[in-house]
């Protein structure tokens, strides 16, 4: 996979609170739910800029937080600076699998 900007997935971030501010305006939508939403996206873009250990021990106490596939891609992003070991899936399923 190709490599990320973090300076573009910064943006994403501040995005989705410039989209949840402007969503809270609209009458008739649920704004828990889209603040909900919104901040599980928040997240997961804000989990490529841990280094990989971090990353590991954040999914084992999050481990539902997101699914394998999703915590799996995150792994398989070229992320600047961080190292990704190449048995990186092999302990992330083993985290899933406890």
């Amino acid at each position: 996979m190709r490599s990320i900007n973090l300076f573009g997935v910064q943006q994403i971030c501040r995005n989705t609170i410039a989209v949840e501010q402007a969503m809270a305006a609209i009458p008739y939508i649920d704004s828990e739910t889209v603040q909900q939403n919104l901040d599980r996206v928040r997240t997961y873009f804000e989990l490529l800029n841990m280094p990989f250990e971090a990353l590991l021990a954040f999914i084992a106490e999050h481990d539902q937080m997101f699914t394998p596939t999703e915590y799996s891609n995150l792994l398989k992003v070229n992320v600047p600076g961080r190292d990704t070991p190449s048995d990186a899936q092999s302990r992330l399923l083993e985290i899933l699998s406890h």
